[in-house]
């Protein structure tokens, strides 16, 4: 288990968690998951072969492997936003200005 957690904690260093996604963001969610598994004592085998398999996607995530395989071609969204606009709007704090907004 201490090599997968030694995994797990390599990926998180890649993957700081966004202050402005408090509750949405994916690190935090990977954390709590890591928090979770490590704190049962031992698992089976194929509860292991499971988790490596899951760190191994998470890595592949943070180091952008698919990203470099399969380049965009537009910088653009389906919304016509970039990456930039979109992380605005989905931050925590756009959400809570549209939910005070009167309607």
């Amino acid at each position: 288990m201490s090599a997968q957690y030694q995994r797990f904690l390599k990926v998180l260093e890649k993957w700081p968690a966004e202050k402005t996604k408090v509750g949405r963001d994916l690190g935090e969610q990977i954390r709590k998951k890591v928090t979770k598994l490590t704190g049962s004592a031992s698992l089976s085998n194929e509860a292991s072969a499971d988790l490596t398999k899951q760190i191994d996607a998470l890595e592949r995530l943070s180091l952008n492997v698919y990203a470099e395989k399969y380049p965009r071609q537009h910088e653009s969204t389906a919304t016509g936003l970039t990456a930039a606009q979109c992380s605005q709007v989905l931050s925590s704090e756009f959400l809570q200005y549209l939910n005070d907004k009167p309607k």
